[in-house]
């Protein structure tokens, strides 16, 4: 059993220091985690505007530009599409690692600050 810690050494004004910085890290890391879902809710819609794009420039088969795509500068069009395309598929991924990597673990480390934050509190709680 612990014995009581004198109030004249100040470790109660220690314990408040503490509690408001241990509340200040918590509160810093749901932030964090309220930007990196914000970021990726941004990739993923700015992956489907690129893709839109892409696809609403795209020749339509067995029309009249098929036929003009013969020409170099319609190709490099093409291919800028095609590159575009392929851009957004990059942002989807993006989007993907944040919330399956970066947002996973920072909510496992959250609850993990917590559930240490609220076991310990007790035991300073008895002290003091």
């Amino acid at each position: 059993m612990a014995m009581p810690v004198p109030d004249c050494c100040g470790n109660e004004d220690q314990f408040d220091n503490l509690e408001k910085h241990t509340q200040s890290g918590i509160e810093f890391v749901e932030r964090y985690t309220k930007f990196v879902k914000e970021r990726s809710e941004i990739e993923i819609n700015y992956a489907k505007q690129i893709r839109n794009l892409s696809k609403k420039y795209q020749p339509k088969k067995n029309s009249r530009e098929e036929e003009e795509n013969k020409y170099t500068s319609c190709r490099a069009f093409l291919s800028t599409l095609n590159e575009l395309n392929d851009y957004a598929g990059q942002h989807e991924v993006i989007a993907e690692n944040l919330t399956s990597q970066i947002i996973a673990e920072l909510s496992r480390y959250l609850t993990e600050l917590k559930a240490e934050r609220k076991s310990v509190r007790p035991h300073f709680l008895f002290i003091f």
